[in-house]
């Protein structure tokens, strides 16, 4: 399991998955309050030897846009129609 940790609330956390499992094609699972402190995420990914160097540039590039859109508020309040546009 390889996690990724950053900054968020719980619903931001749970829109922000739906978005990389429905936009981007990646599948991750998110660790959050009570768990770990509130206003962090963990996302945890489990890489395995069948994944490619491909697989790895496209799950680099959607956290990439999926930060972009944390960082601008784009899962607050659950913007998801907006998001897949």
């Amino acid at each position: 399991v390889t996690p990724v940790y950053m900054k968020g609330s719980v619903d931001e956390a749970t829109a922000l998955v739906k978005d990389m499992r429905e936009n981007y094609g990646v599948f991750c699972s998110i660790v959050v309050y009570p768990v770990i402190p509130k206003g962090m995420i963990i996302l945890r990914l489990i890489p395995t030897a069948v994944h490619t160097e491909e697989d790895i540039r496209i799950t680099l590039d959607a956290f990439s846009a999926v930060g972009e859109k944390l960082k601008t508020g784009a899962y607050d309040g659950h913007l998801l129609t907006a998001i897949g546009e």
